[in-house]
């Protein structure tokens, strides 16, 4: 089954009639097929990369009447909502940000130090070659010879020559620069990615279900279309995301419940 996006957290907690994963609280309302044991542990990465973790009985949903829907959302969400302010969700949390945060740039040392590591690597280069070319027959050796010779006049010339050092040296403070620049670029996606408060994530979660399930025309007329699949009789529908085609299917109360839910929930979280 596809993946729901990234900014598609939230809406698996009421899309069970597309077959979005879903959570189920314990003692909630029906039985639904997932049951918190098997979630909890995977909330606190779910809310990070968008992919959710259980598979719903859809059937069961659909059976269910309205009232139930309604009160399966607000169960669920309640549970949610609750673990996500549980020591055990933050630990998870902090435990899984702490496992992507990009790795500081590795020391090499200053220009100078490079630079004569640069000459060590290349001088131990040419012993090994030097080892390998006399355990070749005398033909090979004297073929090597040349090679052998080019090898050493190359590296006392850089070791001897001002420029070539001042160019070493050069490239070692770029790359120190570029490494840096490179590291700071990360951390500053790693924080937008992985807050170091959770609600912050959720709260941007919350808003992008809200802003996703606003005004959606839930007496829109739907078509048999191909296959015998339905699709929407207006084409802007019909254009619409598959997440918004989603939250459609879950119809218009347990939407309605979500939203009030949601809403109440980023007040808290916002204070306004």
């Amino acid at each position: 089954m596809r993946q729901a996006r990234k900014s598609f957290w939230i809406v698996f907690l009421v899309v069970l009639s597309a077959g979005v994963v879903t959570v189920l609280a314990e003692n909630s309302v029906g039985n639904f097929g997932i049951n918190q044991s098997e979630v909890k542990p995977q909330i606190a990465s779910s809310l990070v990369s968008g992919s959710l973790p259980g598979y719903p009985d859809r059937k069961a949903y659909h059976a269910a009447s309205a009232a139930a829907q309604v009160a399966f959302v607000n169960s669920t969400l309640g549970w949610v909502k609750a673990y996500t302010e549980s020591a055990a969700f933050k630990a998870d949390y902090a435990k899984l940000r702490e496992s992507n945060k990009p790795a500081p740039p590795e020391s090499k040392g200053s220009p100078d130090d490079q630079y004569a590591a640069y000459l060590a690597e290349q001088r131990k280069s040419l012993e090994e070659m030097k080892k390998n070319v006399a355990a070749m027959s005398p033909d090979m050796q004297k073929q090597m010879a040349p090679v052998i010779k080019q090898m050493e006049a190359t590296i006392e010339e850089t070791a001897k020559n001002p420029e070539m050092a001042r160019m070493i040296k050069q490239g070692a403070a770029n790359e120190k620069v570029e490494n840096q620049k490179k590291y700071e670029e990360a951390m500053a996606e790693f924080a937008k990615k992985y807050p170091a408060d959770p609600r912050a994530l959720i709260a941007s979660r919350l808003h992008e279900f809200l802003n996703l399930t606003q005004n959606i025309p839930f007496d829109a007329k739907l078509t048999p279309g191909p296959e015998g699949r339905m699709r929407f009789a207006d084409p802007q529908y019909e254009a619409k995301s598959t997440e918004w085609k989603m939250c459609f299917r879950a119809g218009r109360e347990p939407v309605q419940a979500a939203r009030a839910f949601v809403a109440d929930w980023l007040h808290q979280i916002e204070g306004k």
